[in-house]
């Protein structure tokens, strides 16, 4: 009798650890297909192929909702085919998974600003810059700047230095040379306008 229990209860315990073992695999190809689906949803958004990008991506949020790439990719699209809600929900529960992807913040900060909230998209811009790990802290110095000015004039003092800002990072940065020789043009200051337009005509040839 003890023998059949002994055996009997280690009979369970290997289809307990067995049984864990699948779900584990199970639970690890799942998220496998889910990141090939969001790798091919970001390819058709790239290609502009967006029912095809809307597929893939749904896909992968049904595998893995809380995938940061599949929601971050389904933002921009929901963004482009213009339902601002859904983008800004995908954006932020992106954030809540990866909260430190500088590209993240710099892509929700461009969505915000283009939905009229120059400050909180503000936030995002700096949000990105304070990582030491962003590559390109220029981008997203320009678009602070250009956001504020797109909401007010009286937001220039800010541009400028954010514009500033941004030739500190890369000298030659083709985007803030042309916004600077805007902003000095709209001020009425032409001599200052042409050197930053003669800059910009430099690099871009």
């Amino acid at each position: 009798m003890y023998t059949t229990k002994r055996t009997t209860g280690l009979s369970v315990i290997s289809s307990l650890f067995l049984l864990s073992t699948l779900t584990a695999c199970s639970g690890v190809e799942v998220k496998k297909a889910a990141d090939y689906n969001s790798e091919l949803g970001v390819r058709y958004l790239q290609q502009g192929r967006l029912k095809l990008a809307d597929e893939k991506l749904r896909k992968s949020l049904a595998q893995n909702p809380n995938s940061s790439q599949s929601n971050h990719y389904f933002a921009l699209l929901q963004e482009r085919l213009g339902l601002s809600k859904q983008a800004d929900f995908h954006f932020k529960k992106a954030i809540k998974t990866t909260p430190r992807d500088p590209e993240l913040r710099n892509n929700y900060g461009s969505f915000l600003c283009k939905t009229g909230q120059a400050r909180a998209s503000v936030a995002q811009f700096l949000s990105a810059i304070n990582n030491p790990l962003y590559s390109t802290p220029e981008k997203a110095y320009t678009n602070a700047g250009i956001c504020l000015r797109e909401a007010s004039s009286a937001n220039d003092a800010q541009a400028e230095k954010y514009f500033l800002l941004a030739l500190e990072k890369r000298i030659s940065y083709p985007s803030a040379l042309l916004e600077l020789s805007k902003l000095y043009g709209d001020q009425g200051n032409r001599i200052k306008s042409q050197e930053f337009m003669t800059r910009y005509r430099n690099v871009t040839q």
